[in-house]
């Protein structure tokens, strides 16, 4: 798998929402070699939508003007300027109490999320969403 993985380049034009490999240790090594900033998204407890904004703003470090609905997070992951990074990766863990619980807000947060790929991919920016155990989604 690791030489598979070693393939597998985040650049620009890959910017989307994936399910993670089952490893994703050397998609992080090629991150940080990269100058990509690699941000943890720890799902275990959300059950909800506010839940997951909060994992957000911790993980995310959002900023003190955040508004705590889904338009604020899709303005803030489209803008990142107080973080330092040449792109992002996203990495979800822990979805399935969330998907399970709350399947639109999951299925919100994926949209979200997506959209904010889609600015990146067009402003020449690496950023990628990798959920794991998300068989819905197409495998990076």
């Amino acid at each position: 798998m690791s030489a598979m993985n070693a393939k597998v380049a985040i650049e620009a034009k890959r910017s989307g929402v994936y399910r993670a490999p089952a490893s994703v240790d050397s998609l992080r090594d090629q991150a940080k070699q990269i100058g990509l900033l690699w941000l943890d998204l720890p799902l275990y407890a959300v059950s909800g939508k506010q839940q997951f904004l909060a994992v957000c703003t911790k993980q995310l470090k959002l900023p003190s003007y955040f508004g705590g609905n889904w338009d604020a997070l899709a303005d803030c992951v489209r803008d990142f300027n107080w973080l330092k990074g040449a792109g992002f990766v996203l990495h979800v863990a822990g979805r399935e109490k969330f998907a399970n619980a709350a399947p639109e807000d999951y299925e919100t947060a994926l949209a979200v999320l997506a959209e904010a790929a889609a600015f990146w991919k067009e402003k020449g920016t690496p950023f990628v969403v990798l959920v794991d155990g998300a068989k819905e989604l197409p495998l990076f």
